[in-house]
């Protein structure tokens, strides 16, 4: 029922947006947009998911919405709905940095 294709939407506490695309399998977390990719691990209990994520810039010509950086850390937690994800991920050391995330579940595994 987790297992799948979902898409991404998310807006950071610098008013910055983004979309992009994951494959959640079985604890794995995968994924990117159109200048990062996504390496992680997420553990479900209940409607509860929890993890963290590597995010890896690929393009230099994009920057990602906490600003130009190559690569950054984020853990995050939040709640499985019906074919969604509701989630908040904090940014490494500082957390006045948060991005909003809305996933939606599009195939599955």
């Amino acid at each position: 029922m987790f297992n799948g294709l979902w898409t991404i939407e998310f807006i950071s506490t610098m008013n910055r947006f983004g979309a992009g695309i994951l494959v959640l399998n079985n604890g794995r977390l995968l994924g990117g947009d159109n200048g990062y990719y996504y390496l992680g691990n997420y553990e479900v209990k209940d409607n509860n998911v929890q993890g963290n994520v590597d995010i890896i810039r690929f393009n230099k010509n994009i920057i990602s919405v906490f600003g130009d950086v190559d690569q950054f850390s984020l853990t995050f937690a939040g709640q499985i709905k019906p074919d969604s994800i509701e989630a908040v991920a904090s940014f490494g050391n500082t957390p006045d940095l948060k991005i909003r995330i809305i996933c939606k579940k599009k195939v599955d595994l």
